[in-house]
């Protein structure tokens, strides 16, 4: 939802069609909102990546808008559930709250927001954490690698997950650089990514 052009709406239908799949719903929320973070959970997001989060006090505030009372403030939406009766006992559990590493000042402070209670992820948000270093999209940049270095040993240091938008590089080099939460890509480049492909061996083909 961050970056993207689905609303509410949508998003409810999509989460709606992947119940009936093996998949998990993990909502990008579009930044930390009790109002915006408690639509997503109450429409059936499993874990809420959550923007731009730059200090324990940041980190607090995600894992309270995530949770009910007494632990947090999360308001009671009756459709959630609609799809477990025991929601109410199991879902603080069971919801991940997934902060964004996303600038300099975060990196800082990661040692403060990866020991967060409830905070067992984090995803690195690699295009504006190049912008904040100032070396924007220059992946292979040492301040950069170094950002990403300080990332996995700081949460492996604390059992918490790194996570990474893998397009930056393979996935292969993702996984050994040590980062568990992977994402493969968006829906638009993944699809313009296959329809290019396609057209080019259809080309191909005919030329041959």
């Amino acid at each position: 939802m961050q970056h993207g052009v689905l609303d509410v709406e949508t998003v409810a239908t999509m989460i709606q069609a992947m119940s009936y799949s093996q998949t998990v719903p993990i909502i990008r929320v579009p930044s930390n909102d009790l109002g915006t973070i408690n639509k997503a959970l109450d429409f059936g997001a499993h874990a809420v990546i959550v923007p731009l989060v730059n200090s324990r006090e940041d980190a607090e505030k995600a894992v309270r808008s995530s949770t009910y009372s007494p632990k947090g403030t999360r308001s009671w939406g009756q459709r959630a559930a609609l799809r477990d009766p025991d929601y109410a006992t199991t879902a603080d559990s069971e919801i991940m709250v997934i902060p964004q590493v996303e600038t300099e000042l975060a990196v800082r402070n990661l040692e403060e927001i990866v020991t967060t209670d409830g905070i067992e992820a984090v995803f690195c948000g690699p295009y504006d954490l190049s912008m904040s270093l100032n070396v924007f999209g220059q992946f292979e940049n040492p301040r950069f690698l170094k950002a990403l270095e300080i990332i996995v040993s700081t949460c492996k240091a604390h059992d918490v997950a790194p996570g990474l938008l893998a397009p930056i590089g393979s996935i292969e080099r993702t996984v050994e650089q040590g980062f568990k939460l992977i994402s493969l890509g968006g829906d638009l480049p993944l699809l313009t990514g296959s329809v290019t492909k396609a057209l080019e061996k259809a080309r191909s083909a005919v030329e041959s």
